[in-house]
């Protein structure tokens, strides 16, 4: 497999307001998307690539599965199921499928755009993404 970039970065926070305002007002991100407990920003590395503050409240696990407080980095690569069957092949833990964003979010927009996350050998968990929307890799 080859690692493209970091293309994600989350963080899940008891200090949801604060560490939102921080990133919007301190270090100077756009904000394209807040809702309770969850907190968008897109970085200039490439068309879906993120950096994301989740609260305590939040609960989706799409979006952080099996993650404790603290970040979780994603990285980009060019083939997500080539990918995984290499980590599985070396006897990495899964700890979830494949997650396809145009059927998790229902929006065809999404279409080829996915991840998946896994516990690497130091206990934390990361992910694996793809996006073949056409998005810069």
């Amino acid at each position: 497999m080859r690692v493209r970039r970091i293309s994600f970065l989350g963080v899940r926070t008891s200090n949801f307001e604060a560490m939102t305002a921080f990133v919007r007002d301190v270090l100077g991100l756009p904000l394209s998307h807040e809702e309770s407990n969850w907190a968008i920003f897109p970085l200039e590395s490439g068309k879906r690539d993120y950096f994301e503050i989740y609260g305590p409240g939040h609960t989706d696990e799409r979006l952080m599965t099996g993650a404790s407080d603290g970040p979780i980095a994603a990285f980009a690569v060019d083939d997500l199921l080539e990918a995984r069957a290499e980590l599985e092949a070396a006897g990495t833990e899964m700890v979830s499928d494949v997650i396809w964003a145009a059927e998790a979010f229902g929006n065809p927009a999404f279409e080829g755009f996915g991840w998946f996350f896994f516990r690497a050998p130091d206990g934390n968990v990361y992910l694996l993404q793809q996006d073949r929307s056409g998005a810069a890799t």
